[in-house]
């Protein structure tokens, strides 16, 4: 399946583009005229310059094919602006106004005619009732809303605010994604064919979901089933109890059911279920590591508190402490001050530097009775220490050793540990802030792992 039309375009049309700043129209123009990849057309039928663009009054008069095109018009005239569309030859379609299924069965019929309409021209609709869709990687913004940092994961989310919310916290964290895909209310395409397209999607490493409500379960569990075995699917599902389910079924007009059916068809089909947004997060981003072996891990710390509570959330999702060769102790004990502790977790003590981190790195790594190991720094800021050093270290263990073992990072000292959090995470290495985000995404690779070798 392709919906590089979608992602991909070679030009764009907004229609309801606008110079006013107050309206969305503005903010999505606005937002694509950074899109480097093809042509961005406005489509007003007032302005003849929007946003010092040459504007059209109709999408059919644009002198160039249109791939794609984001209607941001009222909803009175959506209908002829999809006809409109559909004269032009355009091949999908993102509906950011709302006002149809949501608010009821009329809008759900309303809903129906422009999908309708839009097959009879072979064409293709996100939304409506959505933010819109974007691209880090060719800095294809086609929302209204702030550009996400570029990075790996895919998001699709059924909720337009909630979406937009989590990636203006991520762009905060300096957690990034492929693509952002808004899905609104899934009148047409829907969270089986969007995981379709991202399983071959090479700049998405893995896949998560915000759920209300799927439309047709067996479509989805079938996609889910093909999905998984090419790339992780991590969904955070909403509606799980008795008042969450009304509040969907008026938020995007979703059939939430009961959640025991989605547990079990999750379960069926390989997808990790997140609790939280941020386990979603933690867990979507350990798969820039490779998938474990096994399930035994080694901890490494310059502080013990951070090491015993990383190690209570191993044991919690399932996970072992690894027993380390009499080697690799006897060859710590060589390096490491008389009062650091060698047995797993390995506590160096606070006074440990770059050096440390390193030697200490690349003999867990080496060890053949561990399967994953986790990095942990409280960032000191005395004894002259630099704020990267040991995470320097540990990258440099890292390529030395390329022996395919997934490594995990947790750097807790806020904006001190920054610089450190960045270096890593530019070498893949994912970098977490609290114990149990650390232990979630441990337990996703783990998992995956699994249920792959079942």
């Amino acid at each position: 399946m392709t919906f590089d039309y979608f992602f991909k375009p070679k030009a764009i049309a907004v229609i309801g583009a606008s110079n006013d700043p107050l309206k969305l129209g503005y903010e999505v123009f606005k937002n694509l005229k950074k899109y480097k990849d093809g042509r961005v057309y406005p489509v007003n039928v007032k302005d003849e310059v929007v946003q010092g663009v040459k504007a059209y009054k109709n999408v059919k008069d644009i002198p160039d094919e249109v791939d794609l095109a984001v209607i941001v018009v009222p909803k009175k005239f959506v209908k002829q602006t999809v006809i409109d569309c559909g004269e032009k030859g355009v091949k999908g379609i993102v509906l950011i106004t709302a006002g149809f299924g949501e608010t009821g069965e009329e809008g759900k019929k309303e809903e129906r005619e422009l999908v309708g309409i839009a097959h009879q021209y072979g064409m293709r609709i996100i939304g409506p009732n959505c933010v819109g869709i974007m691209n880090t990687h060719n800095n294809m913004n086609a929302t209204f809303i702030m550009d996400a940092k570029k990075g790996d994961i895919a998001f699709v989310s059924q909720s337009g605010a909630l979406g937009a919310g989590i990636v203006y916290k991520t762009v905060k964290e300096g957690i990034g994604f492929s693509k952002f895909i808004s899905i609104g209310n899934m009148a047409d395409v829907d969270f089986s064919e969007l995981m379709e397209y991202l399983a071959d999607d090479p700049e998405s490493k893995a896949i998560a979901l915000y759920i209300e409500g799927v439309k047709d379960g067996r479509k989805f569990m079938e996609a889910a089933r093909k999905v998984t075995k090419k790339k992780p699917v991590i969904v955070l599902k909403a509606g799980k109890s008795e008042s969450g389910a009304r509040a969907a079924s008026s938020h995007t007009g979703s059939l939430a059911g009961s959640y025991k059916i989605y547990e079990a068809a999750f379960k069926q089909t390989s997808i990790l279920v997140a609790n939280t947004i941020d386990e979603m997060l933690s867990m979507a981003r350990a798969f820039t590591q490779p998938i474990p072996q096994g399930n035994r891990v080694a901890i490494m710390t310059n502080a013990g508190g951070p090491g015993v509570l990383t190690a209570d959330e191993i044991d919690k999702h399932g996970l072992k402490l690894a027993n380390l060769k009499e080697e690799t102790m006897q060859k710590l004990r060589e390096f490491l001050p008389p009062m650091a502790a060698v047995k797993n977790p390995v506590d160096m003590i606070a006074s440990a530097r770059g050096e440390e981190y390193y030697k200490t790195a690349k003999l867990l790594l080496e060890d053949e009775n561990v399967d994953m190991l986790i990095a942990i720094c409280v960032v000191p800021t005395f004894a002259g220490m630099t704020p990267t050093e040991h995470a320097e270290g540990v990258i440099r263990a890292v390529k030395e050793v390329n022996n395919g073992k997934p490594i995990l990072a947790l750097f807790m000292a806020g904006y001190v540990s920054e610089p450190a959090k960045e270096l890593l995470e530019k070498e893949g290495i994912p970098v977490y802030e609290r114990p149990e985000d650390v232990g979630i995404a441990a337990y996703a690779l783990w998992e995956i792992a699994r249920r792959r070798n079942k």
